[in-house]
């Protein structure tokens, strides 16, 4: 018998084939003769056939072609020598007379088998659906055993059979109406667990009496169990209605290896079907959760406003009726922190000594300031207040000590000063920190002295005033940088008052919030809306660098943009998301080991750029908003570097 014998080469093996077939296929599929694992390759690409007393090559349409000797060719008859090129897969063509036998095709058949075998494992490593993987599985059989169909039968948790998958000859899923298996076959396999083979089921004796073997009119049959750690979880069932005898003892033994690779793949499959099942009812319970504890903080947020509303009222928070004497001069707050600065006030009220106030830009220093003129002694005199970084030098002097006229160009008549006119009563001092070393020689001397010259004037002026001064620096640090006089600064620091930040106190913010909208409501002419509890939820977590004003600020936006309701919908987006707003952190962010010079700059550059935002730019706006001059905003903007266009 003349067989043939082929020296095969690719980069992942090399070695020599002998075959005594009419007929030998190549192709990706797991079916052919020669299995060549190429995406470049059909999945029958060509075949070698018995052609008289030789062979010849058949391209059976491949998109890529059959090369013979370097040629792509249609057909081409071989011989000894000739180099056949298939995709990546290189044949060299000897050959030889042998006696052969058929143990030989099945050898071959063998090997193609486990090289098969080999690519689905690595396939089961990465496929974690079932049925793709079963289906791909499936035409595998049924090349290899010449089935007309075959299918997957698991067994199903009420005691029942279902067909999972299922592939017939022309490699197509099996229709519903043409699903019909023998379910006394495969209940039988599930029963004993071992596998069922017969040549022709028709006339087996061990069917006689079983209906559904005639009525589908089964010759051959091969049904083996799928199990997985003792555990019988379905059965691969074979069968073939037109021939009997299809099926060989060596088909049974490989569809036993198959089954053992399913039952990988089906418990994978369960298994990962399980974990994906327990995660989404996992996030299901844990949104039902959220929604719970959401529903839980809106009613706990909306009792709280409540308890805030009457614990104000209660203890004389009313606008129309203030029961508490700093309530009465619009100082606002039940806090710990607020408690200490109304007992220090309680302190220095009454007294006649300087007291210096410092804090963050917004904590309220100059309501502070008329506090503790209108709650002492000088309340029925006047109070008069002068921000030191609003003015230049020369116009400071003369706005705080007067002129005389014709001291200086434009001076045409004598004028007194904010010093002067606070005779008997208070002069406050904002930003004091602002003097520039020359005026604060002649503030030291005014305070020694308790009394002053006009400029250009030569005969002194006495006065009674209490001074209040106010920083938002700190005067103890500007000291040891020689940039404020020692001596100035104990004067005007005989008494202190610390005023503490909004983010230090936010249990004031409900009673705050109350009185500003109340405030922004009668000055726009509304109704007094209702406030809900996510927008106080909101103005808690906030941390305010721009304190009690960028408070305030914020409701009046909030009541300009709602209706009968203050809704978290209209907060501004920073404010909402609990940060500092994006345009301010480029500049406003500094390190927690930063003195509290730095800090200031920050929180002083952080309200410049909010106001030039808020004013499109318009620098006299921004420093009405500001509450300094034009001319004091521009020494600003130059002192840090700012771009009031950005």
């Amino acid at each position: 018998m003349t067989s043939l014998q082929l020296d095969v080469e690719d980069e992942d093996r090399r070695e020599r084939l002998a075959f005594t077939k009419e007929r030998i296929t190549f192709g990706r599929a797991a079916g052919n003769d020669v299995v060549v694992n190429d995406a470049q390759v059909s999945r029958t690409h060509c075949v070698l056939e018995r052609s008289g007393d030789g062979f010849r090559i058949v391209d059976l349409g491949s998109q890529n072609g059959t090369f013979v000797n370097g040629d792509r060719v249609p057909a081409a008859r071989l011989k000894a020598g000739d180099q056949l090129r298939v995709g990546r897969l290189r044949v060299k063509v000897v050959e030889v007379d042998v006696s052969g036998d058929e143990d030989v095709a099945e050898l071959q058949k063998d090997r193609s088998f486990l090289n098969w075998l080999v690519t689905v494992n690595r396939d089961l490593a990465a496929e974690h659906e079932l049925m793709p993987l079963l289906n791909r599985v499936l035409d595998a059989v049924v090349n290899f055993s010449r089935a007309e169909r075959a299918f997957v039968v698991l067994a199903a948790k009420d005691g029942g059979l279902e067909c999972e998958a299922s592939r017939n000859f022309k490699g197509d899923s099996v229709h519903d109406a043409e699903v019909a298996v023998s379910r006394s076959i495969a209940h039988e396999v599930l029963t004993t667990g071992k596998p069922l083979f017969s040549i022709n089921a028709r006339e087996d004796e061990r069917f006689r009496a079983v209906q559904s073997i005639v009525n589908l009119g089964l010759r051959s049959v091969l049904c083996v169990p799928i199990r997985f750690r003792e555990e019988l979880l379905g059965v691969v069932y074979i069968d073939n209605r037109l021939e009997a005898g299809v099926f060989s003892t060596r088909d049974a033994e490989r569809l036993l290896v198959f089954a053992d690779q399913a039952a990988i793949a089906v418990a994978n499959a369960r298994l990962i079907k399980e974990l994906i099942d327990s995660n989404e009812a996992l996030a299901t319970a844990r949104a039902r959760l959220e929604l719970l504890n959401r529903d839980l903080r809106r009613t706990v947020s909306d009792r709280e406003a409540e308890l805030a509303s009457v614990r104000a009222r209660l203890a004389g928070d009313d606008i129309d009726e203030p029961k508490s004497k700093y309530d009465s001069v619009g100082i606002i707050g039940r806090s710990p922190a607020m408690t200490r600065v109304f007992e220090m006030l309680d302190r220095v009220t009454d007294s006649n000594f300087p007291v210096l106030i410092e804090g963050e830009s917004g904590t309220g220093k100059e309501l502070v300031a008329r506090a503790i003129h209108r709650l002492g002694p000088r309340r029925s005199e006047p109070f008069v207040s002068e921000n030191c970084a609003a003015l230049p030098e020369t116009l400071l002097e003369s706005e705080l000590f007067g002129s005389i006229k014709g001291a200086f160009t434009g001076a045409s008549a004598t004028r007194r000063g904010l010093v002067e006119r606070a005779h008997r009563g208070t002069l406050f001092l904002d930003e004091v920190s602002e003097m520039s070393p020359a005026l604060q020689a002649k503030m030291l001397r005014f305070l020694q002295e308790g009394e002053f010259r006009p400029v250009g004037g030569t005969d002194p002026i006495k006065v009674d005033v209490r001074i209040v001064s106010a920083s938002n620096k700190d005067l103890r640090q500007l000291v040891s940088e020689s940039k404020f006089r020692e001596d100035l600064f104990y004067r005007l620091n005989v008494l202190p008052v610390r005023l503490p930040p909004l983010r230090s106190r936010a249990d004031d913010i409900p009673l705050l919030l109350e009185r500003f909208v109340a405030r922004a409501v009668s000055a726009q002419g509304k109704p007094m809306p209702r406030i809900a509890p996510e927008v106080v939820e909101a103005f808690k977590r906030y941390p305010w660098p721009g304190n009690v004003r960028e408070l305030e600020n914020e409701v009046r936006r909030l009541v300009t943009l709602c209706d009968d309701v203050l809704v978290a919908d209209r907060l501004s987006a920073h404010v909402l998301e609990g940060r500092a707003g994006a345009n301010d952190a480029k500049l406003a962010v500094v390190d927690d080991d930063a003195d509290l010079t730095a800090r200031v700059a920050a929180i002083e550059v952080r309200e410049i750029q909010k106001a030039l935002k808020d004013c499109g730019g318009n620098k006299s706006r921004a420093a009405t908003q500001l509450g300094i001059s034009r001319f004091a905003l521009n020494r600003k903007i130059e002192k840090y570097g700012l771009d009031a266009t950005e």
